[in-house]
């Protein structure tokens, strides 16, 4: 997963396992959580979909959430992380 530091916050980025969509959580620096679907290839956008608080976290796991949290604290913009 492919994190990076954006204008207003962090950007969680992920193709699904069969590459027609990337996946866009957004979690903004006033505590918002953004979902933005994009599909690959094709001339359609979506317009991203407000998340519950805690749902990135939930989403991507506790493994995954404490490198993000490490690495943000470390001051780094734009990191993979895994588990």
């Amino acid at each position: 997963m492919l994190v990076k530091k954006i204008e207003s916050g962090f950007e969680f980025e992920s193709p699904t396992v069969n590459g027609a969509f990337l996946v866009k959580l957004s979690l903004m620096d006033n505590g918002d959580e953004l979902l933005e679907t994009v599909p690959v290839g094709v001339p359609v956008s979506y317009e991203p979909r407000k998340l519950n608080t805690g749902t990135i976290e939930k989403s991507i796991g506790l493994d995954r959430w404490k490198n993000f949290i490490r690495m943000r604290d470390e001051g780094i913009s734009i990191m993979f992380i895994d588990s």
